[in-house]
């Protein structure tokens, strides 16, 4: 290009000059500087080929020089391979092109980083669910900056000047808002908004106002508080407010705030911590002694024998004999109300926080038993139980333990204690009466029986004198007839054991002992029964038919209690039968189901008056001249007192029928 080329090398810029078709025709310095073609190799060259201009590129850039010149960016490698973007000028001279080209990687790369990041900026400006603000706070800046050159101090100054800081909302501008802002504070109108802020700012959250200025100009990063906003429309409400200072956006007198509506929050705070003020009055003032007891530790042990398997707790107990005390020492009782001090003669509240082993040391078993119930997923546990207090003394409680869901939360559980002593005493007092009655209705039927017993030991004690005055003549004889008087003694021993066994059974009836738990036949206690009213039966001319059935289960009890109830119902019914034309007494047993054994003991008198059933266990109450009125009502709290029911009613064919359940005995 000669003198035309060394002008062109002048240029700071790249100069390419190149034919309407595209082969290079010159190609000065910076171009060699720009793509890292020398001239030499470039010129001749297309220059779309040479630099590897993208194609979409080329068409519009060849399309407009036709009509006129061009500019804009293109894409190019350069000889090293790296690609580059070019910002380009095409001017059409005398039938050449002349371009110029100036490197814009870096720049386009900024801006492309800006646009992304604005881009992004915007998105979590319009997409959260926070309501975002941004304010022009110029005027204030001058607001301030005036105080400050006066010397005030701005924190006292806004103390003491509302008015200013009044001021100084009124003149902050609204520059743009989200749409959650426009749902939250606006009336569906965006442009409405982009305003002054004071609408939004109630009166009495000026000082959050004063206080976010004065973090912005101390240098903090951010200011955050809870306060009260306003609606475009007065409706006031809670807001989470935080307010962001980036140095940038500050030195422009731009502000970035953001908005929580936390009112929900806290409405359900406020309602969560009224019904916490409440349980706790509940919990101090009510007549119950409660405590709170803390069994995270616990929990997380109980979750792991879980996983690992453990499914008998009370087992594992007896395998570790210590860990029943590490377990019920990691219990903490963590408080207490006033009645739980008084319940344990504390000196107050506090003297109960600690270990609950010790509030447990009289009832280990139960709190075992507990500790199960909990293991075993339940939700609550109760028992009677015992308790010392811290002054020696023991009570009887009523223990309701509530327990969290689940084994490894962190929760507190409640227990209750409600003092039962009075009711203890007063039941043992009962139980004593009770049996009192009973050994009262004993002695009464053994009297109505007086005569009958006499009668009937009086014949053993008969047959035993004749054959001991029979035994004395074959004596008497010059020789003896020993196998007869073998026979004679053989009688004679027999018919003394048949009286000793009368007396002894009339000595059981009228025992005054404490109850006995035992395994025991029903069958067998009703064959006792019939052999002693024996007598009694023959006298009354009744006949007593047994229906036993063969092979039932075991009940647990007190014979002489059992035999007592089926005393008192036989000779009750024998009595009932006096003027009926038929004597005859049935007691019949029978399995009701796998756990129940059911007796019925049936006569043939004239049944049971309609209005006389519903008070027939009723204490003193008989239709029998001279009668107590208290047989059945014994019958009935001895079978209730072995776990089962009595009841009574009128036979099919006539005829009462009193009808009894018993447990049947498990063997635990």
């Amino acid at each position: 290009m000669g003198t035309a080329g060394d002008l062109l090398d002048l240029v700071q810029e790249s100069v390419i000059i190149r034919s309407s078709d595209g082969i290079v025709r010159a190609w000065n310095k910076a171009s060699e500087a720009l793509y890292g073609w020398a001239h030499g190799d470039a010129e001749g060259r297309p220059i779309h080929d040479l630099l590897k201009t993208r194609r979409e590129t080329i068409a519009p850039m060849e399309a407009a020089l036709r009509d006129g010149p061009w500019e804009g960016d293109v894409v190019r490698r350069r000889a090293d391979g790296v690609l580059i973007t070019v910002q380009v000028k095409c001017v059409r001279r005398e039938g050449d092109i002349v371009e110029t080209g100036i490197d814009v990687s870096a720049q386009r790369r900024i801006e492309d980083a800006l646009n992304r990041a604005e881009h992004r900026y915007y998105n979590v400006f319009q997409a959260m669910a926070v309501s975002f603000w941004e304010l022009d706070f110029t005027p204030v800046g001058a607001m301030v900056q005036r105080l400050m050159r006066d010397g005030h101090d701005l924190k006292r100054y806004f103390a003491d000047n509302p008015a200013f800081v009044r001021d100084m909302i009124r003149a902050t501008r609204v520059i743009d808002i989200n749409d959650q802002s426009v749902q939250l504070l606006g009336r569906g109108d965006k442009e409405e908004m982009l305003a002054s802020l004071e609408p939004y700012w109630p009166p009495e959250s000026q000082h959050v106002y004063a206080e976010s200025v004065l973090a912005a100009i101390a240098g903090k990063p951010h200011y955050a508080t809870e306060t009260r906003l306003s609606s475009i429309d007065g409706r006031e409400f809670d807001v989470w407010f935080t307010a962001c200072f980036p140095p940038e956006m500050l030195a422009r007198g731009k502000l970035l705030i953001g908005i929580i509506d936390i009112s929900a929050d806290k409405k359900a705070k406020t309602a969560l911590e009224t019904s916490e003020r409440r349980y706790r009055r509940l919990f101090h003032f009510l007549p119950v002694a409660m405590v709170q007891l803390d069994r995270t530790e616990l929990g997380g042990v109980f979750a792991k024998m879980k996983a690992d398997g453990v499914d008998d707790l009370l087992g594992y107990f007896d395998a570790h004999p210590g860990f029943y005390d590490y377990a019920a020492n990691s219990i903490r009782v963590v408080e207490a109300n006033r009645r739980a001090a008084e319940l344990f003669s504390a000196k107050d509240e506090a003297e109960l926080i600690g270990p609950a082993a010790r509030l447990w040391s009289e009832s280990g078993g139960l709190i075992r038993q507990s500790m199960a119930a909990r293991y075993s997923g339940a939700s609550r546990f109760e028992s009677e139980m015992k308790i010392r207090t811290f002054d020696g003394q023991i009570r009887d409680v009523l223990y309701v333990a509530f327990f969290p869901e689940a084994f490894d939360e962190k929760a507190i559980g409640l227990s209750c204690l409600v003092d039962i002593s009075d009711r203890v005493q007063a039941q043992a007092m009962l139980a004593k009466v009770q049996a009192e009655f009973a050994h009262a209705a004993r002695v009464s039927m053994l009297g109505e029986l007086t005569a009958s017993i006499a009668h009937e030991v009086n014949q053993p004690l008969g047959a035993i004198l004749t054959n001991g005055e029979a035994a004395l003549r074959w004596l008497s004889r010059p020789e003896p007839d020993l196998t007869e008087l073998r026979a004679l003694s053989t009688r004679t021993v027999s018919d003394a054991h048949r009286a000793a066994d009368i007396i002894r059974r009339i000595r059981s009836m009228a025992t005054r002992g404490q109850p006995e738990q035992e395994p025991l036949g029903l069958n067998g206690v009703v064959e006792d029964v019939m052999l002693f009213l024996q007598p009694e039966l023959r006298r009354q001319n009744v006949e007593a038919i047994l229906q036993l059935a063969a092979d039932l289960p075991d009940v647990v009890g007190d014979r002489v209690q059992l035999q007592q109830v089926f005393a008192n119902l036989a000779v009750n019914a024998m009595h009932a039968m006096t003027d009926s034309e038929r004597h005859r007494l049935t007691i019949r047993t029978f399995s009701k189901d796998e756990r129940t054994i059911c007796a019925e003991v049936t006569d043939t008198g004239p049944g049971i008056a309609a209005e006389h059933m519903p008070q027939l266990f009723q204490s003193f109450f008989t239709t029998k001249g001279g009668g107590m009125g208290i047989g059945l009502a014994i019958c009935q709290s001895i079978v209730e007192a072995h776990g089962g029911r009595i009841e009574a009613e009128n036979a099919a064919n006539g005829g009462a029928c009193f009808r009894f359940t018993l447990p049947v005995h498990t063997g635990v």
